[in-house]
């Protein structure tokens, strides 16, 4: 049974000229928040809620930037602390008008087109992403790709800086004429709530182009040719504001992963929706029932499949990594689309390009016998180029190498150990390294040739062939004096690689495994949540590290009654 909230939003929601099918409860679901669930079976394809454009709350259907541009018409701003500077600071201009808006709805018998206050009253109050997490709790991320995308302390810089001096310089606008502005001011924009609503956008918002020409017919259904993507689940460049570093891009039914950084930067936050209805749709990897359509004058939500008595109407958040997960909504998947059964699932963790360049400099040195900051200029040189002039990408994804286990602590079941290969065993590998990406090897392998192989690479303005196999001579062109007959395989200097960023985590892959499986099954601890996430890393450069391990012990064994520059029988695809 609804409670006074939800019937409140319910309410809102109708007169303001959403429809809903009758069918459908909003209630409470353990460990989801909110959710919608059917009451009754539904047929696929029918049409479960619509949301008329004019319920969305963006920076379009809000009146705070009319209201700022007036103030600033009658008193000019102070330098860098205009409406525009706000508006070019990522989701600074969102998250204040999500502020500015819930003052509004706090007006007792305010005249407003549009008051959200009941779609306020359904928001959650609280939020166990780690942006709220306690500094002991934080620690359990360390070595995690979370650990530094968080930007807790970049928000918090810019509230200083930009939003609460902006409101400060026109309290008119944001607290209306009242006697005491400071305290009405800390009651509506203080800090706690600048984190709150920005939490909210990072999880709740979406993209919703502007542009009609992306809108789909009048006529559209889940029988329609798929139309371009014109309805996707928003997401800053950053946590809630570095609001200006990352960018979580899904239709809320295509893969929110594929935006490139100069998409990114390209960002339009005037088509950064909060979606009444559409965002109470909780999501399950692999379970989602429901498309929405991007028509001319309303969203519409359609089921893909049929819908039982009890089933819960589900969404799709793109099915990025649990560390994505975590960082963005506060909850992981477990286990980590291990049911699936196949490598399309994406568990990934990042190795930085200059984490590979460490190794390569700690591996020259010792083989060279050349001090570091001559061998590190030296290769430093060829990681410039890289970046610079082919664009490579300056973090490499890895992903998992087989399926997980279906039970904590979700482990590997890469069927691969030292010795003879059987024929299946062969396969495996083969497999296993054509799924090390190319771009990676090719840099791993950059940093092992000779500068003559530098130069050849200059020449063709390309990395070298992505050879996960290849054993690099050091000839007399490098730095020191290298031993005749040196040699180093690509495969030697990655498995360096992922052992140096495997040593960021505060245990081992074993250790980990064994607190994850001590602890207690929850959906919300954030001890469990971290060693989840902790775990799907480590499991991985595991994965990797044995790979390339096994690579090697190959390379050394044909390159024994040859030459040092030999290389072991090709194995990627």
């Amino acid at each position: 049974m609804a409670d006074d909230q939800e019937r409140a939003f319910l309410d809102w929601f109708t007169s303001h000229g959403g429809w809903i099918d009758s069918r459908l409860s909003l209630q409470k679901i353990p460990g989801m928040g909110r959710g919608l669930v059917a009451q009754s079976a539904i047929s696929e394809n029918e049409r479960l809620f619509t949301i008329p454009r004019s319920m969305l709350m963006n920076l379009g259907t809000s009146g705070l930037q009319a209201a700022c541009e007036a103030a600033e018409r009658e008193k000019a701003p102070r330098e860098g602390l205009a409406w525009k500077d706000i508006f070019d600071r990522g989701w600074c201009a969102l998250i204040l008008m999500l502020m500015w808006e819930q003052w509004r709805a706090s007006l007792q018998g305010e005249t407003m087109s549009m008051a959200w206050g009941p779609y306020f009253g359904i928001m959650p109050s609280e939020f166990s992403t780690p942006m709220f997490w306690t500094p002991d709790q934080l620690k359990m991320l360390q070595g995690t790709d979370i650990e530094d995308k968080i930007a807790r302390a970049e928000a918090e810089e810019d509230y200083h800086t930009h939003v609460r001096p902006y409101i400060e310089q026109y309290p008119h606008v944001f607290v209306g004429h009242v006697s005491d502005a400071q305290a009405v001011i800390e009651q509506y924009y203080h800090m706690d709530i600048y984190h709150r609503m920005g939490s909210s956008i990072l999880s709740r918002s979406f993209h919703v182009k502007r542009d009609l020409s992306h809108a789909e017919p009048d006529e559209a259904d889940i029988s329609s040719a798929p139309a371009e993507v014109a309805l996707e689940r928003a997401m800053p460049r950053g946590d809630e504001g570095d609001e200006v570093d990352h960018e979580e891009s899904a239709e809320i039914d295509v893969d929110e992963n594929d935006q490139s950084d100069e998409e990114e930067s390209d960002e339009d936050i005037r088509d950064i929706s909060m979606v009444p209805m559409a965002d109470m749709l909780n999501a399950k990897f692999g379970s989602e029932n429901t498309r929405c359509f991007y028509k001319r004058e309303a969203l519409e939500m359609r089921c893909t499949k049929p819908i039982q008595v009890g089933e819960q109407l589900l969404n799709t958040y793109g099915n990025p990594p649990n560390s994505d997960l975590l960082r963005r909504y506060g909850f992981v998947d477990e286990p980590n689309r291990g049911d699936l059964g196949t490598l399309s699932y994406l568990t990934l963790v990042e190795l930085p390009a200059t984490t590979v360049l460490e190794a390569a400099v700690a591996k020259m040195v010792q083989i060279t016998g050349a001090p570091q900051d001559t061998i590190a200029a030296h290769l430093g040189q060829r990681f410039e180029w890289a970046c610079t002039e082919l664009g490579m990408e300056e973090v490499f994804l890895l992903a998992r190498l087989s399926t997980p286990t279906p039970t904590v602590p979700f482990g590997s079941t890469l069927n691969l150990q030292p010795g003879k290969l059987s024929s299946s065993q062969k396969r495996i590998l083969s497999r296993s390294a054509g799924e090390v990406p190319d771009e990676l090897v090719g840099f791993a392998r950059l940093l092992c040739v000779s500068q003559a192989g530098f130069e050849r690479a200059q020449k063709r303005d390309a990395l070298p062939s992505a050879r996960l196999d290849a054993v690099e001579a050091l000839d007399e062109s490098w730095p020191g004096s290298p031993p005749v007959g040196a040699a180093l395989a690509v495969a030697s200097l990655l498995a360096d690689a992922v052992q140096r960023r495997a040593s960021a985590y505060p245990t081992s892959w074993p250790e980990t495994a064994s607190q994850l499986d001590a602890c207690a099954p929850s959906t919300d601890d954030p001890c469990r949540m971290a060693l989840v996430v902790r775990a799907g890393d480590q499991v991985i450069l595991d994965e990797h590290h044995r790979l390339f391990s096994l690579l090697l012990a190959h390379a050394r064994a044909e390159a024994a009654p040859s030459t040092a520059a030999s290389s072991v029988k090709k194995v990627r695809k």
